[in-house]
């Protein structure tokens, strides 16, 4: 096994370095979705902007103080391109398409153009299942976010301590699953897979979260 590692030139080695752990990440990711904890698009940019420290008065049900039907506006799907999951899959189909080319007697240049391009079809792709499934699950009603109040969810995008940020997590709802944004006001930060339980809401649609402890 040493001697093959070793007869790769360098230029395949870094695909194969490339290939192997985004698709591991992948499949994780797509057996989590289907198990019912994963599902949904979330861009990288979104829910790491940074909020003013302020103590955020929730009422004695939970509540920020807004009417109990109140829709929230993120359950609507979105269709997505620059997400963490589809630039694992960019690097997951970028990686195998590289060794595929190199093996298929493709120069350096054109490994590299072929490799891209069917990154970024694989972005497409995977942007347009997830947007139609989001789209199946939440055409059975509109999201009322209070139905998530005492819901148990994971963390997707890591939430800092004492209300430093906004992160995302995904949480089932309604019967449907959703991303939805999170803050806590605890003074623990929650990394991303963290099991957490809604508290309350912070504001439409914004919800408090809590480390879940069985």
């Amino acid at each position: 096994m040493q001697d093959l590692w070793t007869s790769l030139s360098t230029f395949e080695q870094i695909f194969w370095y490339i290939a192997i752990p985004f698709s591991v990440i992948l499949l994780i990711q797509l057996i989590l979705t289907f198990a019912g904890m994963g599902g949904g698009s979330a861009d990288i940019g979104e829910g790491v902007v940074d909020i003013p420290d302020a103590d955020i008065d929730v009422d004695s049900d939970g509540v920020f103080n807004h009417d109990d039907s109140i829709m929230a506006g993120d359950g609507a799907p979105q269709f997505g391109v620059f997400t963490i999951r589809n630039f694992i899959a960019f690097f997951t189909v970028f990686g195998w398409s590289g060794i595929a080319g190199i093996r298929g007697g493709l120069s350096t240049p054109w490994v590299i153009i072929v490799a891209a391009v069917l990154g970024v079809i694989a972005m497409l792709i995977i942007s347009a299942l997830f947007y139609f499934i989001s789209k199946l699950a939440d055409s059975g009603g509109t999201l009322i976010i209070k139905n998530a109040i005492n819901q148990i969810g994971t963390v997707y995008i890591p939430i800092k301590a004492s209300s430093g940020n906004i992160g995302k997590i995904q949480i089932t709802v309604q019967d449907s699953l959703h991303e939805l944004k999170a803050l806590t006001k605890l003074k623990e930060d929650l990394p991303t897979g963290t099991v957490v339980k809604v508290t309350g809401l912070a504001s439409d649609n914004v919800l408090v979260v809590e480390k879940f402890i069985k």
